[in-house]
C-alpha cells in the first residue's frame, strides 16, 4: 500500500499514513478535523548487504555480510546506529550520568562496608572528631 503524507491546515503538523489508492482521501484527523493536503510519498525499501558490500567490523574485526550479522555484531560490541550529532550528544550525556551514578553507588557501598568493619571505639573516635 502507498504511503501518504498530509498536513493540518490549523497547526501545520505533518502526518504520515498508509492507505490503499482507493482510500487515499481518507486522511487522519488533527485539531478535530480531517487533514486536507495529500502528498504521495515514495515507497521505501531496504535491502540486505550484498556480497560485494561485506565489510570488516571496526568493533570486533569480524566480516559482516548481512544485516542480521551487523545487528548481532553491534549488540555483542555494545555499539548502536548513528542517529545524528544531537542524538549522539544526548546519548553521551546519558552515559556519563549513568557512569557517575554507578561510581557514586560503588563509593557509597565501599564507605558503608568500611564503616561497618570499624570497631566501636574507632567509630566513636571518628564521630568525636567530626564535632
Amino acid at each position: 500500500m502507498p504511503l501518504y503524507e498530509s498536513s493540518c491546515a490549523k497547526c501545520g503538523t505533518y502526518h504520515t499514513y498508509v492507505r490503499t489508492v482507493a482510500n487515499c482521501l481518507d486522511t487522519p484527523e488533527c485539531c478535530g478535523v480531517k487533514t486536507d493536503k495529500r502528498i504521495f510519498s515514495a515507497p521505501m525499501a531496504t535491502f540486505d548487504i550484498q556480497t560485494w558490500d561485506a565489510y570488516e567490523s571496526p568493533a570486533t574485526g569480524k566480516i559482516i555480510s548481512s544485516k542480521k550479522q551487523r545487528l548481532e555484531d553491534m549488540k555483542v560490541s555494545g555499539c548502536r546506529e548513528w542517529e545524528g550529532i544531537e542524538s549522539e550528544r544526548k546519548e553521551s550525556a546519558k552515559k556519563k550520568a549513568d557512569d557517575e551514578k554507578k561510581l557514586d553507588e560503588s563509593l557509597d557501598k565501599t564507605v558503608r562496608q568500611a564503616w561497618a568493619g570499624l570497631s566501636p571505639a574507632k567509630k566513636a573516635a571518628a564521630l568525636a572528631s567530626c564535632n
